[in-house]
C-alpha cells in the first residue's frame, strides 16, 4: 500500500521513458486501484511486465473485497503474486489457497508469482530448506509439468523482509534456492520454472552481490524499488551482472 493513482502514474511514466538494460525483464506490482492507470502509461511494446499483488481463485461470485484473475487480466495484469508472507500471516492464506490461485492464474493466461519463505524459528531450527520446499511443492501441486515451466518462484525468508528485516547472506540463501530449483525441476520433468527470484532486504547496496553469489535468476524487491530512481538503479545493476556473462535477470 504505497501509491495513489497519480503517484503510480508518475512512477510508470518515468519507467516508460527510461532505458531498460538488454536482457533484463522488469516487472511491477501496483495496488489494484492503480493497475489500469499503470497499464495505460506503459507502451504496447514495453518490456515491463505488469502484475497484481493478489487475486482470488474463483472466476466470480462471493468474495467481497477480492478481485478475480479475469478482472486482474482485464485491468492489464500479466502476472499474479500469491503466497506473500503478509498474506499468509494477516489474511490466512494457506498452501492450499496458494495452489488454487496458481491453478486459476494459469487458467486465466497469467503467470503465477509464488512466494515462499520460512519464519525465524524455522531458520533457527535448521529446517529452512525442507519448510520452503514443502511450500513450493504444495503451490505447484495443481499444475501439470508444462505449466510449472510458466511459473515464477520468489524466495523471501520472513525474517529478512520489512523494516525490521535482517539482510540475508549468500550462504543463507543459496542452499534454499538450490533446493527450490531441484523441486521445480522435479515437478516440471526436468525443465524447471520460468525463474527463481530472491527477495528480502534487497537494496542497491547488496543487489550486485546477491546476483553474483546466489544461484537466482533475478531479484524480488520491495522498499528499495518504491522510488523509481531506486528501481532503475537496481535494473542497471542487473544489466551489469548480465554483461559479465551471467544468467538473465528479472527485477
Amino acid at each position: 500500500m504505497t501509491k495513489t493513482i497519480g503517484e503510480a502514474r508518475a512512477f510508470a511514466e518515468a519507467l516508460a521513458g527510461a532505458r531498460i538494460p538488454d536482457g533484463v525483464q522488469p516487472f511491477v506490482l501496483p495496488a489494484h486501484t492503480c493497475l489500469a492507470a499503470v497499464r495505460d502509461c506503459l507502451p504496447a511494446d514495453s518490456p515491463v511486465l505488469l502484475g497484481t499483488q493478489n487475486a482470488h481463485w474463483a472466476a466470480e461470485g462471493a468474495g467481497t473485497g477480492e478481485i478475480s484473475m479475469r478482472m486482474a487480466a482485464d485491468a492489464g495484469a500479466r502476472l499474479v503474486e500469491m503466497g506473500h508472507s503478509e498474506r499468509r500471516e494477516q489474511f490466512g492464506e494457506t498452501d492450499e489457497t496458494v495452489a488454487r490461485k496458481a491453478r486459476a492464474a494459469v487458467d486465466a493466461g497469467l503467470v503465477p508469482l509464488i512466494c515462499v519463505g520460512e519464519p525465524a524459528a524455522v531458520r533457527d531450527a535448521g529446517t529452512a530448506e525442507g519448510f520452503v520446499t514443502r511450500q513450493c511443492t504444495a503451490a505447484l501441486s495443481m499444475l501439470r509439468p508444462d505449466e510449472v515451466e510458466r511459473t515464477l518462484v520468489a524466495y523471501e525468508p520472513v525474517w529478512a523482509i520489512g523494516e525490521s528485516g535482517r539482510a540475508a547472506t549468500a550462504g543463507e540463501v543459496a542452499p534454499v534456492v538450490e533446493a527450490l530449483r531441484h523441486e521445480a525441476e522435479r515437478r516440471s520433468a526436468g525443465s524447471g520454472c520460468r525463474g527463481l527470484l530472491y527477495g528480502g532486504s534487497v537494496s542497491t547496496r547488496n543487489a550486485a552481490g546477491l546476483l553474483a553469489d546466489v544461484p537466482v535468476d533475478g531479484l524480488f524487491v520491495g522498499r528499495s524499488a518504491w522510488d523509481v530512481s531506486g528501481f532503475l538503479e537496481l535494473l542497471r545493476l542487473a544489466g551489469e551482472h548480465l554483461a559479465e556473462g551471467s544468467r538473465p535477470s528479472s527485477g
